[in-house]
């Protein structure tokens, strides 16, 4: 009976969800891959440490949403086996990528587009309460249901330690790049429904770190954490700071299956030194 009931139903999603081969075949999810450009060079995947040492030294590098084909050949190739689709995306404040894929959706009956309003590690809680869901017998209305009413439930933050990728990428003037690196700035960001916002521009890596700490204890009073993933750009002195600050002040254990390397589409903008805090609450 199991089999069967989860035979009927596919999970979608792209590849910033930062899920290993083991949990891709555990979730038996399809996934659909960004391509990333490296002085000129294009690939559809590649290691996510590795993509940052090429970073170092490129002169251009950049990020591109998955092609309408990519999704259309999904589509197709499942609901013509029968199953209906819960296809589950980056944030659309980040990407485009779900507004593609909710519009080639339209095309195909069975499908059905989630927007996680997260990233990387922050996709995985959602993936999972999906799989789950579909363990348990429900159906793809209630699932969808079920994973839109998470979006309120996960948090992410991602906080910037240098500026050169903000400015290289477009999204910050080159001035004030040259300035806040000048001054040592840091800054810590929030992810919302609609834009990444600034919560707060610290100088120096210990200010920082309590400023996320600040705005985490205000964002989960009177909530229970239920995950904290943390995910990074070769940050490890950050993460090691953070672990301690998460122990400390929430009494939470980060777990190390928890703590990963991020994907290229997230490395290209927030750069090198980078953390993205992903917590799920309940």
């Amino acid at each position: 009976m199991l089999r069967e009931n989860m035979a009927r139903i596919k999970l979608i999603t792209d590849s910033t969800s930062d899920l290993t081969q083991e949990e891709i075949e555990f979730y038996n999810i399809a996934v659909i891959p960004m391509k990333v450009t490296i002085d000129g060079e294009d690939f559809d995947g590649i290691d996510n440490e590795e993509y940052i040492y090429r970073m170092r030294d490129a002169k251009q590098f950049s990020t591109s949403q998955p092609a309408v084909g990519l999704f259309m050949d999904a589509y197709k190739k499942w609901t013509e086996k029968g199953y209906e689709i819960i296809s589950l995306h980056v944030s659309s404040a980040l990407s485009g990528t779900y507004n593609t894929a909710f519009c080639v959706a339209q095309d195909y009956k069975g499908v059905h587009v989630v927007d996680t309003m997260t990233a990387t590690c922050g996709m995985k809680y959602f993936i999972k309460d999906a799989y789950d869901y579909i363990k348990e017998g429900k159906n793809v209305k209630d699932i969808v249901e079920l994973l839109v009413a998470k979006q309120k439930k996960v948090l992410t933050y991602v906080t910037i330690d240098k500026l050169d990728n903000l400015v290289r990428s477009g999204r910050l003037k080159k001035t004030a790049g040259l300035i806040g690196n000048f001054l040592n700035l840091k800054i810590l960001t929030k992810l919302l429904p609609d834009e990444l916002v600034v919560l707060d521009k610290v100088r120096g890596k210990k200010k920082l770190v309590q400023a996320l700490i600040n705005a985490i204890k205000k964002d989960v009073e009177n909530k229970k954490i239920k995950t904290i993933s943390l995910v990074n750009v070769l940050s490890y002195e950050y993460i090691d700071m953070v672990r301690e600050k998460m122990l400390e002040v929430f009494d939470y254990q980060v777990l190390d299956k928890n703590i990963v390397i991020t994907t290229p589409a997230v490395s290209t903008h927030a750069g090198e030194g980078a953390v993205g805090v992903m917590i799920e609450v309940e």
